[in-house]
Parts: C-alpha cells; sequence; structure tokens
C-alpha cells in the first residue's frame, strides 16, 4: 500500500466508511441527527475550483445531508468553503444540508458563524477537547483484550480517537488507534480500519501515513484494495488490447492501400495515421 491513496483505494475506504457509520448516529458527540443511511459522493463537478471535495457527506433516514469536516487548525476561510460546498449540494442533490465541523483535542474555539450581507451561514462545531483520549484509549484497550465487542458509541470514540485531546500528537494516537482496531474481531474490524485511514488522511504527515499503512498490511483493507487495483488493471489491459488492435488494423488497411499505389497523405486521410507511419510502412513495402 502506498501512502498516496489511489482511486481504488479512496474507493474501497468509502465502502468502509459506509460500513463503520451506517445505521449509527453522532448524538454521542452532540449532534442529534437521525440515523446514518449511507455515504454519498463528495466530489463536485465544478472545474474552476482546485479543492472541491468536502470531508463526508452522509444521507440520514429522514433523506437530509450532514456535512461533516474534519479540522486540527482555525482558518478564516474554512467557513467560506464550507457554505460554497453546501450551496453546491443543494444544486445538485436539492436536499436539506446540515453542516458539522469537528475540531481536533487541541482547538478550544472556532467561528461557526459567517454573515455578509444577505448571507447567513451557520455550522455546529464539535469540540474533541471535551473528550479524554489517552482514558477512552485505556478503556477500549482493556475491552478489545478480553475479545469484548464494542458498541455503537464506541466504535466511533475509536474511529474518532485520534481527533481527541491527549498526551500525544493526532498522528500518534492515529497509530495507536490503528493497532487497536487490528486486534477486533468481526466485519466491524475493517469497517473500522478504514474509517480510520479516511479521518485521518487530511492531517496525518506523510511519515506517519506510510507508518499507518505499515499497520494495516496483511487486513482485509489492504486485500480490497488489492483487488480492486487488478480490476482496474484489467479494465485498462481491456482498453489498451482494442486499442493495439484498432492500430494493428488501420496499419494494415495502410499498407493495402500503399500497395495498390494510392499517395501517402491519402492514405494518412483514410487511415487516420500519421504521415511519418505511413511513410515507414511504405518504406518497408520496398
Amino acid at each position: 500500500m502506498e501512502a498516496e491513496v489511489t482511486r481504488q483505494a479512496n474507493d474501497v475506504i468509502m465502502k468502509a466508511v459506509a460500513g463503520a457509520f451506517k445505521d449509527k448516529t453522532l448524538k454521542i458527540f452532540g449532534l442529534d441527527t437521525p440515523r446514518i443511511k449511507a455515504v454519498i459522493p463528495t466530489v463536485l463537478p465544478v472545474l474552476e475550483v482546485k479543492e472541491n471535495r468536502t470531508d463526508y457527506i452522509f444521507l440520514l433516514e429522514d433523506d437530509t445531508l450532514l456535512h461533516l469536516e474534519f479540522m486540527t487548525t482555525v482558518t478564516g476561510e474554512a467557513l467560506k468553503r464550507f457554505a460554497l460546498y453546501d450551496v453546491r449540494l443543494i444544486n445538485r442533490d436539492d436536499r436539506e444540508v446540515n453542516t458539522a465541523v469537528v475540531y481536533s483535542g487541541r482547538i478550544k474555539k472556532a467561528p461557526d458563524r459567517l454573515e455578509k450581507g444577505s448571507i447567513n451561514y451557520k455550522v455546529t462545531n464539535v469540540y474533541m477537547k471535551d473528550y479524554d483520549g489517552d482514558e477512552e484509549y485505556r478503556k477500549l484497550q482493556e475491552k478489545i483484550s478480553r475479545n469484548e465487542s464494542l458498541h455503537e458509541e464506541e466504535i466511533l470514540k475509536l474511529v474518532f480517537l485520534s481527533l481527541m485531546k491527549s498526551s500525544l500528537t493526532e498522528d500518534q494516537m492515529a497509530l495507536q488507534a490503528a493497532e487497536l482496531a487490528k486486534n477486533m474481531t468481526g466485519e466491524i474490524k475493517t469497517f473500522v480500519i478504514g474509517a480510520l485511514v479516511a479521518v485521518t488522511d487530511r492531517f496525518m504527515s506523510e511519515d506517519y501515513k506510510k507508518r499507518l499503512l505499515e499497520v494495516l498490511k496483511m487486513t482485509q483493507i489492504e486485500q480490497w484494495i488489492r483487488q480492486e487495483g487488478i480490476k482496474e488493471g484489467i479494465k485498462e489491459g481491456i482498453k489498451e488490447g482494442i486499442k493495439e488492435g484498432e492500430i494493428k488494423g488501420k496499419m494494415e488497411t495502410a499498407r493495402i492501400a500503399l500497395k495498390k499505389g494510392l499517395p501517402e497523405d491519402l492514405v494518412a486521410e483514410i487511415t487516420g495515421l500519421d504521415q511519418e507511419t505511413v511513410r515507414r510502412l511504405k518504406a518497408e513495402l520496398n
């Protein structure tokens, strides 16, 4: 697995995120939302925007959308970016959108409202400083070491462990959370591991990303990514094979036309081959 998440790897990670969050609520973090039905695509087709991917968009049971963002810093431009996302989501899906911003344990306060003339935009801020990551880690470690299943709130705490207040850095907590997840049992283990990768991808340093992916080797997530890579390779191979067959067909047509004495420029026009290729084929015939 590479530190850079490829497209097929991202598809697998999103599959895992959907499994980790499906049928759950985020009430544990003060978000009184209906249960999550699905994770929906976040890439918005707006070419003029360089960064047009939100963190997560959840479809809830009441058919509204929950736009969830994770932040480890406070920036003045963030609310403008989130507002732009939400307008595009409304334009794309025509649904009610509510946005929550989850701030890491080092953040104590952040703006939650953007007011510019007739624009009045508000988000719900969730501060992970209110959660003792070291204590939650200890509780989770004890339960997992006894091979006990985690309940809904504990699963979410494990996924968000790296964002909680801790004596360790977010990167270090992410690695500890991944090690814990590897020792879980059942299908939820795979979903939690994938969700951990997804949540930490935006803020982890490249060095720690590599270390995290080392931890995840030989897990179901890696196998899924490899399988997706194989499928993608087969698709590309088929495309290349078709393309190669088309070129061979054009070259054979060009040889026949040249044998019949057609001029090079006309052969190039008929076959779509460049004139240099046509000249080379003619030279080979002589």
